[in-house]
């Protein structure tokens, strides 16, 4: 059930729920908290659901939720393990009306809330709107580099060449929209909030991109980010090739798999060059069937990638030249693009003081 706060004015003021996982994130997740206790808009919760913490997370959780009655703990109760499990139990207790997704590394701009709710008011209408956000490593201005921007570029597209226009943080959905469209996917182990976006842009969510206003997330750059651990392990390999093969086949059914055909061509490419390389022959044996079957590669593609996958088998990379020629073929089939992704340097000043 969601509620609305009395403002004083007459009017009710909507409730933002701010959604977080938590996991042995006890040495940095007070800088998480104190970013959303700092906020203009005073109308939030946070729920957060710890994932089976071995460190002193709880007990940290504990003090925060002991300060603040707007902050709501739980624990994890049901399987799989894992970041999106937490997110949903958090969604399914969140009372608010509308969801911000924030995790225990990364902060909120004090402005973060009111600039989304206004925006809100703006555009009712839509299922979730899309806001700029920062890149960080140990403070808020220490990189200034913002995580995307409009091109004007199909955003489906986009996300398809590795371009995405934000991620799970940069949005603010309207709770039943989120919940219509099925909430997050708790069997990826990798590209969760590429395949929600995907799935919200092929199943017709409205959205706007408000890329116009500042930046109200930081998001912390770590090595130890729990989504780069591991990043070529098999099960994160098989989670991106369940979400190319959704997205193939969903594309497929709505008749629109030829609009799209360049930045799947791109994907399943990419994903085949790292199981070869990775030696995961069987899942790229399997890519491969699946992608010739759906049209996205022809003869001479499958031929490429057999011959790759052989090579690779019989060692025969090590020898320069036939490595060499491989490369070249590979760069003809799949034309290196460079994304802005990461790249773009913000140049305002970035004053935590307003």
């Amino acid at each position: 059930m969601s509620k609305l706060l009395n403002d004083g004015t007459g009017s009710g003021s909507p409730v933002i729920s701010i959604i977080t996982p938590s996991f042995n994130r006890a040495s940095i997740v007070r800088e998480t908290a104190e970013s959303i206790f700092r906020q203009n808009y005073p109308h939030w919760e946070w729920v957060i659901v710890d994932d089976g913490s071995t460190d002193n997370s709880w007990e940290v959780l504990n003090e925060f939720a002991a300060a603040d009655s707007r902050v709501k703990i739980f624990k994890r109760h049901r399987a799989p393990k894992g970041a999106c499990t937490c997110r949903n139990i958090a969604v399914e207790n969140s009372t608010g009306d509308y969801l911000v997704f924030l995790d225990t590394d990364d902060l909120l701009a004090p402005w973060c809330l009111q600039q989304r709710i206004d925006a809100v008011k703006q555009d009712p209408g839509y299922d979730f709107l899309i806001f700029p956000m920062l890149l960080f490593r140990k403070k808020p201005d220490d990189m200034r580099v913002l995580w995307n921007v409009e091109n004007g570029e199909d955003d489906l597209h986009r996300i398809l060449v590795g371009d995405p226009i934000c991620q799970g943080t940069g949005t603010i959905w309207k709770k039943n929209s989120f919940v219509k469209a099925g909430m997050w996917r708790e069997d990826l182990h990798l590209w969760q909030d590429i395949e929600l976006h995907i799935r919200a842009l092929l199943e017709g969510y409205t959205y706007k991109k408000r890329l116009d206003l500042l930046p109200d997330i930081f998001l912390r750059i770590s090595e130890v980010s729990l989504s780069r651990t591991s990043y070529n392990s098999l099960p994160k390999f098989q989670s991106r090739v369940l979400v190319l093969k959704y997205t193939v086949q969903t594309l497929h059914s709505q008749q629109r798999l030829a609009q799209y055909k360049p930045g799947l061509r791109y994907m399943a490419a990419n994903l085949l060059s790292r199981a070869i390389e990775c030696d995961y022959y069987e899942e790229a044996d399997d890519v491969l069937r699946f992608c010739v079957a759906h049209d996205i590669f022809g003869d001479s593609e499958r031929r490429f990638f057999t011959n790759y996958l052989k090579a690779r088998k019989f060692r025969l990379m090590k020898i320069p030249l036939f490595k060499q020629l491989l490369g070249r073929r590979f760069k003809s089939l799949v034309p290196e693009l460079k994304p802005q992704l990461g790249t773009v340097p913000y140049n305002e000043p970035v004053n935590l003081a307003r």
